[in-house]
Protein backbone atom coordinates (compact mmCIF):
# COMPACT_ATOMS: atom_id res chain seq x y z
CA UNK A 1 0.00 0.00 0.00
CA UNK A 2 1.18 3.42 -0.83
CA UNK A 3 0.35 6.59 0.76
CA UNK A 4 0.53 9.96 -0.73
CA UNK A 5 -0.01 13.13 1.37
CA UNK A 6 -1.09 16.04 -0.98
CA UNK A 7 -2.79 19.65 -0.77
CA UNK A 8 -5.81 20.61 -2.85
CA UNK A 9 -7.08 24.37 -2.36
CA UNK A 10 -6.51 24.77 1.39
CA UNK A 11 -7.44 21.17 1.98
CA UNK A 12 -5.18 18.13 3.11
CA UNK A 13 -6.21 15.15 1.16
CA UNK A 14 -4.76 11.67 1.24
CA UNK A 15 -4.44 9.57 -1.86
CA UNK A 16 -3.33 5.82 -1.46
CA UNK A 17 -2.44 3.08 -3.71
CA UNK A 18 -2.86 -0.82 -3.87
CA UNK A 19 -4.93 -1.09 -0.74
CA UNK A 20 -7.15 -4.18 -0.59
CA UNK A 21 -10.25 -2.09 0.67
CA UNK A 22 -11.20 1.59 1.57
CA UNK A 23 -11.18 2.60 5.03
CA UNK A 24 -11.46 6.14 7.10
CA UNK A 25 -8.55 8.31 7.57
CA UNK A 26 -8.37 11.51 9.89
CA UNK A 27 -7.13 15.01 9.73
CA UNK A 28 -8.07 15.23 6.00
CA UNK A 29 -10.54 17.11 3.84
CA UNK A 30 -11.00 14.18 1.68
CA UNK A 31 -9.35 10.71 0.96
CA UNK A 32 -9.37 8.67 -2.53
CA UNK A 33 -8.62 4.90 -2.82
CA UNK A 34 -7.04 4.51 -6.31
CA UNK A 35 -6.22 0.35 -7.95
CA UNK A 36 -8.66 -0.77 -4.47
CA UNK A 37 -8.61 -4.89 -5.42
CA UNK A 38 -12.12 -5.29 -3.96
CA UNK A 39 -15.35 -3.79 -4.15
CA UNK A 40 -17.68 -3.44 -1.31
CA UNK A 41 -20.03 -1.11 -0.10
CA UNK A 42 -18.42 1.13 2.55
CA UNK A 43 -20.38 3.88 4.56
CA UNK A 44 -19.39 7.64 3.16
CA UNK A 45 -17.51 6.50 0.22
CA UNK A 46 -18.29 6.53 -3.81
CA UNK A 47 -17.11 4.03 -5.90
CA UNK A 48 -15.96 3.88 -9.38
CA UNK A 49 -14.61 1.04 -11.75
CA UNK A 50 -11.93 1.00 -13.35
CA UNK A 51 -10.24 -1.55 -15.74
CA UNK A 52 -6.43 -2.34 -16.25
CA UNK A 53 -4.58 -4.83 -16.91
CA UNK A 54 -1.98 -6.76 -14.65
CA UNK A 55 0.81 -8.69 -15.67
CA UNK A 56 1.82 -11.61 -13.52
CA UNK A 57 4.79 -11.82 -12.02
CA UNK A 58 5.08 -14.88 -9.58
CA UNK A 59 5.58 -16.72 -13.01
CA UNK A 60 9.06 -17.00 -13.69
CA UNK A 61 10.87 -14.73 -16.44
CA UNK A 62 10.54 -16.65 -19.19
CA UNK A 63 7.24 -17.96 -18.83
CA UNK A 64 6.59 -13.93 -19.09
CA UNK A 65 8.87 -13.24 -22.11
CA UNK A 66 7.03 -15.90 -23.79
CA UNK A 67 3.49 -14.61 -23.10
CA UNK A 68 4.46 -11.13 -25.27
CA UNK A 69 3.64 -11.43 -28.39
CA UNK A 70 6.14 -12.19 -31.46
CA UNK A 71 6.10 -8.88 -32.90
CA UNK A 72 6.36 -6.85 -29.86
CA UNK A 73 9.53 -9.56 -28.89
CA UNK A 74 11.02 -8.48 -32.08
CA UNK A 75 10.99 -4.34 -31.44
CA UNK A 76 12.30 -5.00 -27.68
CA UNK A 77 14.78 -6.89 -29.10
CA UNK A 78 15.02 -3.79 -32.35
CA UNK A 79 15.48 -1.70 -29.57
CA UNK A 80 18.14 -3.49 -28.01
CA UNK A 81 20.56 -3.45 -31.23
CA UNK A 82 20.00 0.01 -31.48
CA UNK A 83 22.31 1.16 -28.32
CA UNK A 84 19.80 2.60 -26.52
CA UNK A 85 20.58 2.88 -22.75
CA UNK A 86 17.57 2.55 -20.06
CA UNK A 87 18.35 4.38 -17.06
CA UNK A 88 16.49 4.84 -13.69
CA UNK A 89 15.90 8.19 -11.44
CA UNK A 90 17.87 10.22 -13.82
CA UNK A 91 16.88 13.99 -15.54
CA UNK A 92 13.49 13.97 -13.83
CA UNK A 93 13.64 17.53 -15.02
CA UNK A 94 14.45 16.73 -18.64
CA UNK A 95 11.11 14.15 -17.85
CA UNK A 96 9.15 16.67 -17.45
CA UNK A 97 9.35 19.06 -19.82
CA UNK A 98 9.28 16.13 -22.58
CA UNK A 99 5.72 15.16 -20.81
CA UNK A 100 4.53 18.51 -20.78
CA UNK A 101 5.17 19.15 -24.58
CA UNK A 102 3.76 15.55 -25.15
CA UNK A 103 0.59 16.05 -23.65
CA UNK A 104 0.27 19.65 -24.87
CA UNK A 105 1.19 17.97 -28.32
CA UNK A 106 -1.32 15.43 -27.71
CA UNK A 107 -3.94 18.15 -26.51
CA UNK A 108 -3.93 16.19 -23.59
CA UNK A 109 -4.45 17.72 -19.99
CA UNK A 110 -1.71 18.03 -17.95
CA UNK A 111 -0.38 16.11 -15.22
CA UNK A 112 0.24 17.54 -11.91
CA UNK A 113 3.20 15.14 -10.70
CA UNK A 114 5.72 17.47 -9.99
CA UNK A 115 9.87 16.34 -9.65
CA UNK A 116 9.83 15.86 -6.31
CA UNK A 117 6.46 13.72 -6.09
CA UNK A 118 8.41 11.23 -8.77
CA UNK A 119 11.39 11.12 -6.45
CA UNK A 120 9.52 10.28 -3.47
CA UNK A 121 6.75 7.87 -4.44
CA UNK A 122 8.10 5.83 -7.41
CA UNK A 123 10.90 4.98 -10.49
CA UNK A 124 11.41 6.56 -13.71
CA UNK A 125 12.98 4.61 -15.86
CA UNK A 126 13.83 6.62 -19.33
CA UNK A 127 15.88 5.80 -22.25
CA UNK A 128 18.73 7.49 -23.89
CA UNK A 129 20.40 7.32 -27.07
CA UNK A 130 24.00 9.08 -27.28
CA UNK A 131 23.44 10.80 -24.25
CA UNK A 132 19.46 12.24 -25.40
CA UNK A 133 16.93 11.17 -23.08
CA UNK A 134 14.01 10.21 -25.91
CA UNK A 135 11.35 8.21 -24.08
CA UNK A 136 10.15 7.69 -20.17
CA UNK A 137 7.56 6.27 -18.35
CA UNK A 138 7.33 6.88 -14.37
CA UNK A 139 5.97 4.50 -12.17
CA UNK A 140 4.45 3.77 -8.70
CA UNK A 141 4.91 0.80 -6.44
CA UNK A 142 4.58 -0.22 -3.30
CA UNK A 143 6.15 -3.81 -1.89
CA UNK A 144 4.22 -5.86 -4.04
CA UNK A 145 2.86 -3.82 -7.18
CA UNK A 146 4.79 -1.53 -9.93
CA UNK A 147 2.34 0.57 -11.82
CA UNK A 148 2.80 2.84 -14.28
CA UNK A 149 1.24 6.11 -14.42
CA UNK A 150 3.40 8.73 -16.52
CA UNK A 151 4.00 7.76 -20.24
CA UNK A 152 6.08 10.33 -22.22
CA UNK A 153 8.50 10.87 -25.51
CA UNK A 154 9.64 12.81 -28.28
CA UNK A 155 7.60 10.73 -31.07
CA UNK A 156 6.31 14.17 -32.29
CA UNK A 157 9.08 15.77 -32.78
CA UNK A 158 11.16 13.58 -34.92
CA UNK A 159 11.57 12.02 -38.11
CA UNK A 160 9.60 9.14 -38.97
CA UNK A 161 12.68 6.60 -38.73
CA UNK A 162 13.16 8.21 -35.09
CA UNK A 163 9.48 7.79 -33.98
CA UNK A 164 9.68 4.30 -34.86
CA UNK A 165 12.92 3.70 -32.88
CA UNK A 166 11.00 5.44 -29.81
CA UNK A 167 8.16 3.34 -30.65
CA UNK A 168 10.18 0.06 -30.21
CA UNK A 169 12.14 1.97 -27.48
CA UNK A 170 8.99 2.32 -25.07
CA UNK A 171 8.62 -1.31 -25.36
CA UNK A 172 11.69 -2.02 -24.00
CA UNK A 173 11.16 0.67 -20.98
CA UNK A 174 8.03 -1.56 -20.11
CA UNK A 175 10.20 -4.97 -20.68
CA UNK A 176 12.79 -3.14 -18.31
CA UNK A 177 10.60 -2.38 -15.60
CA UNK A 178 8.95 -5.38 -15.33
CA UNK A 179 12.05 -7.16 -14.88
CA UNK A 180 12.90 -4.39 -12.16
CA UNK A 181 9.40 -5.38 -10.63
CA UNK A 182 10.28 -8.89 -10.60
CA UNK A 183 13.72 -8.02 -9.43
CA UNK A 184 12.52 -6.45 -6.47
CA UNK A 185 10.13 -9.35 -5.39
CA UNK A 186 6.59 -7.56 -6.52
CA UNK A 187 3.63 -9.91 -7.39
CA UNK A 188 2.37 -7.83 -10.07
CA UNK A 189 2.96 -5.04 -13.00
CA UNK A 190 -0.04 -2.90 -14.00
CA UNK A 191 0.17 -1.65 -17.42
CA UNK A 192 -2.19 1.67 -16.24
CA UNK A 193 -5.52 0.88 -17.42
CA UNK A 194 -7.39 -0.33 -20.30
CA UNK A 195 -10.13 0.71 -22.13
CA UNK A 196 -13.22 -1.27 -21.80
CA UNK A 197 -15.85 1.30 -22.52
CA UNK A 198 -18.38 0.72 -25.92
CA UNK A 199 -18.01 4.06 -27.37
CA UNK A 200 -15.27 3.62 -30.51
CA UNK A 201 -12.27 5.79 -29.48
CA UNK A 202 -9.75 4.85 -31.80
CA UNK A 203 -6.52 6.60 -29.43
CA UNK A 204 -7.97 4.27 -26.41
CA UNK A 205 -8.23 1.61 -28.91
CA UNK A 206 -4.41 1.96 -30.07
CA UNK A 207 -3.12 2.28 -26.70
CA UNK A 208 -5.34 -1.11 -25.61
CA UNK A 209 -3.04 -2.63 -28.84
CA UNK A 210 0.30 -1.80 -27.40
CA UNK A 211 -0.70 -2.92 -23.73
CA UNK A 212 -2.38 -6.52 -25.13
CA UNK A 213 1.38 -7.14 -26.91
CA UNK A 214 2.83 -7.79 -23.10
CA UNK A 215 -0.16 -10.45 -21.95
CA UNK A 216 -1.46 -10.02 -19.19
CA UNK A 217 -5.29 -10.41 -17.61
CA UNK A 218 -7.93 -7.33 -17.92
CA UNK A 219 -8.71 -7.35 -14.25
CA UNK A 220 -11.71 -4.64 -12.49
CA UNK A 221 -10.16 -2.54 -9.60
CA UNK A 222 -11.90 0.55 -8.07
CA UNK A 223 -11.59 4.17 -7.30
CA UNK A 224 -13.33 5.06 -4.37
CA UNK A 225 -13.73 8.73 -2.46
CA UNK A 226 -15.00 9.92 0.31
CA UNK A 227 -15.29 13.97 1.80
CA UNK A 228 -15.29 14.61 5.15
CA UNK A 229 -15.21 18.73 5.09
CA UNK A 230 -18.55 19.98 3.57
CA UNK A 231 -16.63 23.04 2.67
CA UNK A 232 -14.10 21.05 0.78
CA UNK A 233 -17.43 19.62 -0.72
CA UNK A 234 -18.24 22.78 -2.06
CA UNK A 235 -15.14 24.58 -2.90
CA UNK A 236 -14.78 20.80 -5.15
CA UNK A 237 -18.08 20.83 -6.86
CA UNK A 238 -17.71 24.87 -7.76
CA UNK A 239 -14.05 23.72 -9.55
CA UNK A 240 -15.38 21.31 -11.13
CA UNK A 241 -18.56 22.93 -12.34
CA UNK A 242 -16.18 26.10 -13.76
CA UNK A 243 -13.70 23.62 -15.29
CA UNK A 244 -16.19 22.30 -17.34
CA UNK A 245 -17.65 25.57 -18.37
CA UNK A 246 -14.12 26.51 -19.13
CA UNK A 247 -13.39 23.39 -21.47
CA UNK A 248 -16.87 24.21 -23.06
CA UNK A 249 -16.11 27.43 -23.85
CA UNK A 250 -12.56 27.13 -25.56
Amino acid sequence: MLEIDKKKFIFKTKEIWFSDYPFDVVGYGSVSFRDCKNKVVSRGFSCEEFTTLVIDLTQDLDTIWKAISNRCRTRINNAKRSGVKIEQNKDYEEFYRINESFRRDKKLPLMQAECEFMKKYGTLFAAYLNGKMLSGYFVLEDKNTMRLLIGASRRLEVTKKESTLISNINRLIYWEAMKCAKEKGMKAFDLGGYYTGTKKDEEKEKINFFKRDFGGKVVTHYIYQKHYSILYKIVQKTYQIVRKGSALSG
